[in-house]
């Protein structure tokens, strides 16, 4: 199974894509945490693509939109 997640925050690829031994000091906690996914970035089953912070579908649920992208967005979801 191949999984796709799209990310819109550049820090967050670029640690998703660091190896572990690169991590820098305000980062070291996490190689613990999410050293599995980690593993599994790449040629295996999880790939990271960076999405527009306007297309990021997650903003309609965590996010106080003005109508015109909570409608763009919605009809994303709905397939509108």
């Amino acid at each position: 199974m191949h999984v796709k997640i799209h990310e819109d925050n550049v820090g967050a690829l670029t640690l998703g894509k660091l190896e572990p031994r690169r991590m820098t000091p305000r980062s070291k906690h996490y190689a613990i945490k999410y050293h599995w996914f980690r593993e599994h970035i790449g040629p295996r089953n999880i790939q990271l693509e960076k999405v527009a912070s306007s297309e990021q579908l997650g903003d309609i649920f965590t996010k106080g939109l003005s109508a015109q992208p909570f409608s763009y967005l919605r009809s994303k979801l709905m397939g509108w």
